[in-house]
């Protein structure tokens, strides 16, 4: 759940031969058949009642640890004595970069006889886990992403149909990505003014246009795949409209394409950075929300192609709820730049947060209470693609 593994939103698009692909699709990826597939005959929670809190599209369950969490754990227990047996305890985790160390650590402390194998495979995520499918190959057993970064895994069927509620996940979850998905919700990012409080001492415009202002001429950067700054505009006001937004400001002077960014926003030679969260920790650096933002739900599920099933089950339940795993990651001065956790979870949870995981939660809160967010969907996934990639290749 760090950053680094999700941060550049680049969609997987799947560049492998035709050959390849098609071998793929012809062998299925719908349902899991690899080893055992985790049917434990979970302990059920009938009972449970969310003490719901409206974020947006997100519920909150502000009871989640103390009527979810328990039956979760037992289910969590079931399926760890299953992975263990299961394709010698291996779990193989591919992401964009490879798992933080401490993530690792804490993992399989929690669930010894299970080891964890992580590669970060960048741009070549997505075409690897197919080729790995078409030639049989050892699979990642997890998959992760957004609703727009996930489409062509998705809809090519390797996004195993988990039912994430029979573990003791509320439905109030699951109802952001569908039910039937097998999308289980486990952290959220949108994008945000990051700004050096040293040059620029009070917040910046909330609303895109508010930068057209002469004021800002060689004060702004980003880089040039992040278009998703642009394209909750664009969703709501029109391609054009967001194409004509970021050429005057490009011509203008104002904001500055440069992969550079996170040294020009440090020194302050540029003020204000159009990024996601926070992770440098430096005191000096603050975020403020941008209206219209298009925000993501990130998700985790199990491969269909995956050798070890229960084992992909659990980690998927642990990354995402797991108290002690949530907590580490609000409070550590070692890991940088980790995303935040499902918002879904109580809002006691958030209070632990520490340094730049504490700034993006109070952003991310300010921007979601007024209602400023536009959330991905899969009624706008093709939509937000398309603005997507012309925001992009405009930037560039």
């Amino acid at each position: 759940m760090s950053r680094p593994s999700r941060w550049r939103r680049a969609s997987l698009t799947l560049s492998i031969p035709v050959a390849l692909m098609l071998t793929a699709c012809s062998s299925g990826g719908s349902t899991s058949t690899n080893g055992n597939n985790g049917n434990i005959n979970p302990v059920s929670n009938t009972s449970a009642t969310c003490r719901s809190v409206q974020l947006g599209p997100i519920t909150r369950c502000q009871n989640f640890y103390t009527a979810f969490w328990p039956t979760i754990e037992k289910n969590m227990a079931k399926l760890y004595a299953q992975a263990k047996t299961t394709d010698g305890g291996q779990l193989v985790v591919w992401d964009w970069y490879p798992l933080p160390t401490q993530e690792i650590s804490m993992f399989e402390k929690a669930y010894p006889g299970i080891t964890i194998t992580t590669r970060g495979l960048n741009f070549n995520l997505g075409s690897a886990i197919v080729t790995a499918k078409a030639t049989g190959a050892r699979n990642s057993d997890v998959v992760k992403g957004s609703i727009t970064t996930m489409t062509q895994l998705y809809d090519e069927g390797y996004w195993d149909k988990v039912n994430w509620a029979s573990f003791g996940v509320p439905q109030q979850f699951l109802q952001i990505g569908g039910a039937d998905t097998g999308l289980l919700p486990d952290s959220i990012q949108t994008e945000f003014a990051q700004y050096n409080t040293t040059k620029q001492a009070s917040a910046p415009p909330s609303s895109l246009t508010g930068y057209l202002s002469p004021q800002w001429k060689g004060k702004l950067v980003t880089e040039n795949y992040e278009g998703y700054v642009f394209a909750g505009y664009g969703m709501k006001y029109g391609e054009a409209k967001m194409m004509a937004l970021i050429k005057q400001l490009k011509s203008s002077g104002n904001l500055t394409i440069s992969s550079n960014d996170a040294s020009l926003l440090s020194t302050g030679e540029t003020p204000v950075d159009f990024e996601e969260d926070l992770g440098t920790n430096d005191p000096s650096l603050q975020v403020s929300p941008i209206q219209d933002a298009q925000t993501y739900v990130q998700f985790i599920g199990v491969n269909s192609d995956t050798s070890n099933k229960p084992a992909a089950e659990l980690f998927s339940l642990w990354e995402a709820y797991d108290p002690a795993w949530i907590n580490a990651m609000l409070t550590s001065t070692t890991m940088t730049g980790l995303v935040q956790p499902y918002p879904g979870l109580p809002s006691s949870t958030f209070a632990a947060a520490t340094g730049d995981m504490k700034k993006d939660v109070a952003a991310l809160a300010q921007a979601i209470a007024n209602d400023n967010l536009v959330f991905e969907s899969f009624a706008n996934r093709n939509e937000f693609n398309t603005l997507d990639t012309a925001a992009d290749n405009a930037l560039g």
